[in-house]
């Protein structure tokens, strides 16, 4: 449902590190213990987060969404699509040099324990190599809403922006819910497609943590 409040549109540039400090917000109690389980990162670190939002934007046609409360033109969330489609112009289906090219592994932070990003990282390319193929997706990589502006719909508007571009390609809409998170994806139309768990318990954690694969 849409609520006339809020507005949903393209971050720019200069709005990079106002997403950074919205995701690093939303994150912290949760995936910032993947990302950063060694400690809170470092100035310079955010600074890296910062930079790799502005140059996706400029550079890398990543789709980096803002939701604003129109009545103080505050940016309450945020979200970032990734269209995976052919480079070649009419093409039905990706290359497999195109879809393992996809695959890449970023660097890791300061704060990151390597090995468990690279698990993280190889648990969800996996998973995309076996569920999705070499076909085309939208696919939904982060989406958070600040904890004082949930529950006024602009998690579903975030998420509903790329499956109607999506449904627009004629394609699938793919993403990797939390157990909390997955409920609201369910009313978006998303079915469940595999259940699959991190260990991260070897790495100090009170327990693995589990998301479901989800298309539309």
């Amino acid at each position: 449902m849409i609520n006339p409040q809020l507005e949903v549109s393209l971050l720019k540039p200069e709005e990079a590190e106002q997403y950074m400090r919205i995701r690093h917000e939303v994150f912290r109690p949760t995936m910032n213990k993947i990302f950063y389980s060694r400690g809170e990162p470092s100035r310079k670190t955010l600074d890296r987060v910062t930079e790799e939002t502005r140059d996706g934007i400029i550079n890398k046609g990543i789709l980096y969404l803002k939701c604003v409360d129109k009545s103080t033109g505050e940016i309450i969330g945020g979200a970032r699509w990734r269209y995976a489609k052919p480079k070649e112009e009419g093409a039905r289906e990706r290359t497999w040099e195109e879809v393992e090219a996809g695959f890449t592994i970023p660097e890791p932070y300061e704060e990151s324990n390597p090995e468990l990003l690279r698990n993280l990282h190889h648990l969800l390319n996996t998973n995309k190599r076996e569920i999705l193929g070499n076909r085309s997706y939208y696919t939904l990589v982060t989406c958070v809403v600040l904890p004082q502006h949930e529950r006024r719909g602009a998690g579903s508007m975030l998420v509903q922006w790329g499956c109607e571009r999506a449904d627009e390609a004629g394609v699938e809409a793919y993403l990797e819910a939390s157990l909390v998170g997955a409920p609201m994806y369910e009313r978006l139309g998303f079915k469940p497609v595999k259940h699959i768990e991190l260990d991260t318990k070897t790495f100090g954690a009170e327990r693995n943590e589990r998301f479901i694969i989800k298309l539309t």
